[in-house]
């Protein structure tokens, strides 16, 4: 069985690439071989139950798994990109290494959650641990890719799914990396969702929401991990002491260095939310309000780095704008128009398991850097990164 070489994740396609592929066979969330028939199709799973079968090895063969999600699937496939052959299946998950050989994944199980460690490359079993209630890995704005685990993969945060919060609080769950521990139940008094986790996992930040309006006014928190408790104070920009933040989240990228860039589109024009993650500051960069009132164009903006970590791109291909940001000031490096695609109406092909609702993610930076590719409303524009 060869290893996978590097997986490659977009709102346009979530690629696998590797010299030779194999197949995976737990019941719930992989499907085995005797799901597989001549055509590519397979069932869809419906039991909450997982096997702790070994893998079954296909032959292998030169060419590229390419991880899809379509409409009305609860998860993921992963077929061949020559043949479009189904593989397996697998839940929506978190990648836990650059390559996506492990995801970490959260699925319902009766009235419990089941959160477990998926290995896809060659490998020991991975660790599973089950939290009573409905619990979700959380996602950053219209990003179908959850988050959640810091960068040394020793602190795990679960979001409360669904659940009444007629009482005024939010609740979250904290498990230790290994998933060999028991998760501890953190409540808060207000309304909280996820923004990041320190690498360390020392220290979870996360957005209050200070109004009841989506999109509306908000501040960031920051969480002692170890003891469960909301540090005094709040996650300003230093710079902007008197300035309300106020938006709806829609890309974030991560530093190994700590700093988190969320893209948001705020009430008057999109910004970008700089937090340093070890030390507890931010810094607000803003984006150009061109045709900020137009909902529809304002919900292109993307986000990604370079691969060589130097810049960060935020790009909106409806409205021809591309911004490149210093990650490591942080700052705003310059910024360029280019010729938007013609509106062709376009449907973004769908990935994520909802009815409706953006394609993501929708900014992605080839490996050489040379290129970034952004899908907009007329479809996908390539651009020149120099």
């Amino acid at each position: 069985m060869r290893s996978i070489t590097r997986l490659t994740l977009t709102g346009l396609c979530v690629a696998l690439l590797g010299t030779g592929c194999s197949a995976a066979s737990p019941t719930r969330d992989f499907v085995g071989p005797s799901g597989i028939g001549p055509s590519g199709s397979i069932p869809s799973p419906t039991s909450t139950a997982i096997s702790s079968a070994a893998p079954t090895v296909q032959p292998a063969s030169p060419d590229s798994w390419l991880m899809v999600g379509q409409e009305g699937s609860a998860g993921l496939q992963v077929i061949l990109a020559s043949t479009r052959t189904v593989l397996f299946d697998l839940p929506t998950g978190a990648p836990l290494d650059s390559r996506w050989g492990r995801i970490l994944a959260a699925t319902p199980a009766g009235a419990d959650t089941l959160i477990r460690d998926f290995v896809l490359e060659p490998g020991p079993a991975g660790a599973s641990i089950t939290i009573g209630g409905a619990w979700q890995l959380p996602r950053i704005g219209p990003d179908p890719v959850p988050v959640g685990e810091s960068l040394n993969g020793r602190t795990i945060v679960l979001a409360e799914y669904a659940r009444p919060t007629t009482d005024g609080t939010t609740r979250f769950a904290l498990l230790d990396g290994s998933l060999s521990k028991p998760a501890r139940i953190i409540t808060l008094h207000g309304r909280f969702d996820f923004d990041a986790l320190s690498p360390d996992g020392a220290t979870l930040y996360l957005v209050e929401h200070l109004d009841a309006a989506a999109g509306g006014a908000y501040q960031v928190r920051a969480v002692d991990v170890a003891s469960g408790t909301l540090k005094d104070g709040v996650v300003a920009d230093k710079s902007q002491l008197v300035e309300q933040m106020a938006g709806y989240p829609l890309a974030q990228t991560r530093r190994n260095d700590g700093v988190v860039l969320t893209l948001y589109r705020g009430r008057e024009h999109p910004f970008v939310h700089a937090l340093n993650s070890l030390d507890g500051w931010a810094v607000c960069l803003d984006l150009p309000a061109t045709h900020a009132d137009d909902a529809v164009a304002a919900a292109d903006w993307g986000l990604a780095p370079s691969p060589d970590g130097r810049s960060v791109y935020a790009v909106n291909a409806t409205l021809g704008l591309v911004v490149e940001l210093d990650p490591t000031q942080p700052g705003v490096v310059r910024t360029a128009t280019v010729k938007p695609l013609a509106d062709q109406d376009i449907v973004l092909a769908k990935f994520g398991h909802q009815a409706g609702g953006p394609a993501d993610r929708r900014v992605v930076v080839s490996s050489d850097g040379r290129r970034i590719y952004a899908a907009g409303r007329g479809g996908i524009l390539e651009i020149d990164a120099a």
